[in-house]
């Protein structure tokens, strides 16, 4: 990561952040968004398929990754 691209910055202290860029990494409403088993990418729900693994439920994206 290059220093221009860091945003925020720590107190003296270093407790709590002076400032802190807002938002989130993840598209969407709470739960409206899942990631994906095999690239993590985090995609809505429609465009995942379930599979299973080791008997248990995994999703992965459905046009592929």
């Amino acid at each position: 990561m290059k220093d221009a691209d860091v945003k925020t910055t720590l107190r003296p202290g270093g407790l709590r952040y002076a400032s802190k860029v807002g938002g989130t990494d993840f598209p969407g409403a709470f739960g409206a968004t899942m990631s994906c088993f095999l690239c993590s990418k985090h995609v809505s729900r429609s465009s995942l398929v379930s599979f299973l693994v080791a008997g248990r439920r995994q999703y992965r994206c459905r046009n592929g990754c």
